[in-house]
């Protein structure tokens, strides 16, 4: 099936509007429950329940409160909502063109894909293109469920994909967190970290060398027991305390050598495989090359 925008809009800058549709850029792969009654595998159901009356309601009794002081709220209903939210400024506004680079990841939220709207390929093409040009994302607001979003758009693959972001009062301190700042480490400890990163070190993201391997135990696990299978649930790994820093470093490289060797071996192994099938063939015999020089000679 085709993607189904959630949204429509126009990004705007300057007297430019370029119409967009929103498309979630996310499908969500993890593993669902439904809670269900132990006695008969029946499916429950939560009720809305009035403390103050004793009494169970209905949705349509509700309406959504803003405590403006303990025990006292300020309440809207959904129309009056919806009519705040109609009466915002619907675009998306660019207020600012950025270098990426200059935006912490803490500061994203979700991500979305924007296609090009109704007769706008060109400027939408065009503006695509100018970004990954001048290598410069642009930030802007955008009003989407309720709520004013500070946003970041940037070129990705052939689109243009929108982040929503968290305001900077969000984010919570890193002053709030112990970070050992104060602790000294020696030049020897920190030469063994450099190496031990790396050895772990790569070029390149390769996102799809990476699986949901808890999900896919999961899925196998409830497969057995749909089966009728007994299942026995693995020992749960045993982690030592580190003591020694240097040790524990010095363990981990030993790890990453040992295991290099071993791949290297396997690598060689299987190189002399395919060099003696080689030879075979070029010798138009399936078995010792030598043996069948003879036999011609």
């Amino acid at each position: 099936m085709p993607f189904r925008a959630i949204s429509r809009s126009n990004i705007s800058f300057g007297l430019v509007s370029i119409p967009v549709e929103v498309f979630p850029a996310i499908t969500s792969k993890s593993v669902h429950f439904n809670l269900l009654h132990a006695e008969d595998n029946s499916r429950i159901r939560e009720e809305i329940y009035c403390i103050a009356e004793d009494r169970r309601i209905e949705r349509s009794e509700l309406v959504h409160g803003f405590q403006i002081q303990k025990g006292k709220y300020v309440t809207f209903t959904n129309e009056e909502l919806k009519k705040l939210e109609s009466g915002a400024n619907q675009e998306i506004g660019i207020m600012q063109f950025i270098p990426i680079s200059e935006v912490d990841p803490v500061y994203f939220a979700s991500a979305y894909l924007l296609g090009c709207g109704s007769r706008s390929a060109k400027a939408y093409h065009l503006l695509r293109t100018a970004m990954i040009k001048s290598q410069r994302a642009a930030l802007a607001k955008f009003v989407m469920r309720g709520k004013e979003h500070l946003v970041l758009i940037r070129p990705y693959r052939d689109v243009l994909m929108l982040h929503t972001m968290h305001y900077a009062d969000e984010i919570r301190s890193s002053r709030e967190v112990d970070s050992g700042k104060r602790t000294s480490i020696e030049t020897s400890e920190l030469k063994l970290a450099e190496r031990l990163i790396s050895d772990l070190s790569k070029d390149k993201f390769e996102a799809d060398k990476f699986e949901d391997t808890y999900r896919e135990h999961i899925l196998k696990v409830a497969k057995q027991k749909a089966g009728g299978q007994e299942i026995i649930a693995p020992a749960a790994p045993q982690r030592g305390k580190v003591i020694d820093l240097m040790s524990a470093l010095k363990d981990s490289l030993k790890t990453r050598e040992k295991k290099g060797r071993s791949r290297a071996t396997e690598d060689k192994t299987a190189h002399n495989h395919r060099s003696r099938e080689s030879r075979v063939a070029r010798s138009g015999g399936s078995g010792d090359g030598r043996s069948h020089r003879r036999i011609h000679s």
